[in-house]
């Protein structure tokens, strides 16, 4: 598969929407699926591949070493981890006055989310809980359910929190201008500020997906198709139906160059990556979305070498300046299937202390990596970084 990096005009994309129909019920579109994913709504039950809709009402769930990447009509993005169950309550969004709202509930696992081009504002995006309500002021943000405790991490934007558990009622913010970006919300509703990353958030949402969960994609575009047949009315000029039109969402990006990247990806199976050989160095940045809390960066330098034979990650470095100063970060690890388990060895940012997590996947016959990271200074959470990246081989 040829990932083409395409540059739309805004006169472009309104031509292009203006001949789209969507379904009133369309909420967005699946990116990735990995391992077990599908959605549930009024108890018919269907797999989840790579484009398929995803709908207003639906209950999307992830299995066991399973994950998924949504991208929603306004650009958002979602990140499901393994075992998490996510209802979509309501997904609305005007692409011309960029007005709506969202309502979503995670019942549990956890997501990483990175808002789209609705307006913020008081009661637009709302993601409830078992123990607390978030309302949402963008931008990139993580949300986990462990044993009944919420952990809540804030990279870029902010989030107000109101606890609906225990005995008093309690609210709090975290992110942009607030003193916290990370806190805990424990089951019986007392709240735990931190300045340290959670430890559950150092793992990232990059999962090994072993072989025999990778899902029969015949079998799901059978399945599809009858849910398709028994519910027409919500797949009325649904995007999915016309490929020369999957590319783009509501927001006006097509699905790789929005500034909040994630993009259409397909991993590549482990056979492909057991016919490659030999060690290559990918260092060439086709794309990223990269941001830092003091806003843009430049000079961006990013590489890493992929040994085949021994299936290690034996060298990679990570930097960039931003407007206070330099990110730098050096991190090794290893292949597991298509996915690479990432450790970071050094990281800091103008000589303080960094952690974080560095997550990959690789693509297109093992020719590219696809991935995120998050870096955040350990002294000083205020100071923080991440985004999405897609490397190549030098030309």
């Amino acid at each position: 598969m040829k990932i083409s990096i395409l540059v739309v005009s805004l006169s472009f994309c309104t031509l292009i929407f203006s001949s789209l129909s969507f379904s009133k019920d369309t909420a967005g579109k699946t990116i990735v699926a990995r391992g077990k994913v599908d959605a549930n709504y009024q108890q018919d039950i269907r797999p989840l591949k790579r484009r398929s809709p995803i709908f207003k009402l639906d209950t999307i769930n992830t299995g066991e070493n399973s994950n998924t990447q949504l991208r929603m009509i306004d650009g958002g993005l979602l990140s499901l981890q393994q075992e998490t169950q996510l209802i979509v309550n309501n997904y609305q969004y005007n692409q011309q006055t960029h007005d709506g709202s969202v309502s979503l509930n995670l019942l549990k696992g956890g997501l990483r989310t990175v808002t789209g081009a609705l307006k913020k504002g008081q009661n637009r995006y709302q993601m409830q809980t078992p123990v607390a309500s978030i309302g949402v002021r963008g931008t990139h943000y993580e949300a986990e359910l462990v044993k009944n405790d919420l952990y809540l991490s804030v990279w870029d934007g902010a989030i107000d929190v109101q606890v609906t558990v225990g005995s008093a009622p309690v609210k709090f913010s975290l992110g942009k201008s607030e003193n916290y970006n990370y806190a805990i919300v424990h089951a019986n509703g007392e709240v735990e500020l931190t300045l340290k990353v959670p430890a559950v958030f150092a793992q990232g949402h990059s999962e090994t997906i072993p072989a025999q969960q990778i899902a029969d994609i015949a079998e799901i575009s059978i399945q599809e198709q009858q849910i398709k047949n028994k519910y027409p009315d919500r797949y009325i000029g649904d995007p999915h139906d016309d490929a020369n039109n999957d590319e783009f969402d509501q927001s006006g990006n097509t699905l790789i160059d929005n500034n909040n990247l994630w993009g259409p990806l397909t991993p590549v199976t482990p056979e492909i990556i057991a016919a490659r050989s030999g060690t290559v160095v990918f260092d060439n940045i086709i794309e990223h979305s990269i941001t830092s809390s003091a806003g843009a960066i430049s000079d961006l330098s990013m590489s890493m070498s992929v040994n085949f034979d021994t299936g290690r990650v034996p060298t990679g470095q990570l930097s960039f300046n931003d407007a206070n100063g330099q990110w730098f970060a050096v991190f090794n690890g290893i292949i597991a299937s298509s996915a690479l388990e990432i450790n970071i060895n050094f990281a800091s940012y103008n000589n303080e202390l960094v952690e974080g997590s560095i997550n990959g996947i690789l693509l297109n016959n093992g020719s590219q990596v696809f991935g995120d990271f998050s870096l955040s200074e350990i002294n000083n959470s205020a100071n923080h970084s991440g985004g999405g990246f897609l490397l190549t081989e030098t030309p």
